[in-house]
């Protein structure tokens, strides 16, 4: 076989298998398939093309090609969201979901909305689970805006995982307002820690000298992402609509736990570097 099509299907396989270690928790929840039929038409297209402008980001740092074309970069990018729609359709074909009675507008919200944690992983697998993470460039290169951009990728899978159950509308509803600043705390110094102390397999996260740059000023400006990230679930999963605005603020907030610790696994695979000494003798 050619080399370079081996390299290819070796790549796309990578890809598959990404995107499903992603997705399948999500291809196997009722309350996805419940709201890909509900969902109007132009908030799965919101939701997608937020998602495309993620993929496309992670793709500019870490795509299947090492060396592209801006045109290169954007086909590679529609290539993998492309990639998730038809894996989505597969999948939910094989699960049972899509039948020969199930009515195109409900098939295709299905597969609009888990295409997209599937995207992610194949994006994620081009390169976190290849072994040529060395040829990549050294990674500080990666600036706090393509940190936070794959930040707010991570915040939008988790958060994406948790949105259309009732859990988080419980939660928001009941809550204290002391209670929820409680939380904001502890959730700004978890994601703190994870992100800069924690110290993962020896990767330290590459700090440079802009503001966004350090410790504090990059976790406030993740959590503000998650919590943006975590209102426009809401939003388009109908969590807000006829909630007031205590009960939005209460949802936002616990819905992001989940979306900053997502965001803090992205930045620390794109943000980390490997102590000197491991990298010398890789």
């Amino acid at each position: 076989m050619d080399r370079d099509l081996a390299s290819s299907l070796r790549d796309y396989t990578r890809a598959v298998g990404g995107g499903l270690v992603i997705g399948l928790p999500l291809l196997y929840t009722m309350e996805i398939w419940f709201h890909g039929f509900i969902l109007p038409g132009w908030k799965l297209l919101l939701l997608l093309a937020i998602a495309f402008a993620i993929v496309l980001g992670y793709n500019a740092l870490a795509g299947f090609r090492r060396e592209r074309t801006y045109a290169e970069l954007l086909v590679d990018s529609v290539s993998t969201i492309g990639m998730g729609i038809v894996v989505a359709f597969v999948a939910l074909l094989v699960l049972g979901r899509i039948e020969a009675g199930t009515s195109v507008r409900d098939a295709a919200g299905k597969v609009a909305l888990e295409a997209i944690p599937i995207a992610f992983g194949a994006s994620l697998a081009a390169t976190q689970l290849s072994g040529n993470r060395g040829h990549r460039g050294s990674k500080a290169g990666v600036g706090a805006f393509h940190r936070l951009l794959v930040g707010a990728g991570g915040a939008l899978l988790f958060a994406l995982n948790v949105a259309p159950t009732e859990e988080p509308l419980m939660l928001g509803i009941e809550a204290h307002p002391v209670l929820l600043l409680l939380v904001m705390a502890a959730t700004l110094l978890l994601t703190l820690a994870l992100v800069f102390y924690a110290d993962f397999g020896g990767r330290r996260t590459v700090r440079g000298d802009g503001v966004l740059d350090q410790p504090l000023t990059e976790t406030i400006t993740s959590y503000a992402l998650s919590l943006a990230v975590a209102l426009l679930l809401l939003w388009s999963f109908g969590r807000t609509e006829g909630a007031s605005v205590q009960a939005i603020a209460g949802m936002t907030v616990m819905l992001a736990v989940v979306a900053s610790v997502g965001a803090a696994i992205g930045r620390l695979l794109i943000g980390g570097e490997q102590e000197a000494g491991e990298a010398g003798g890789s």
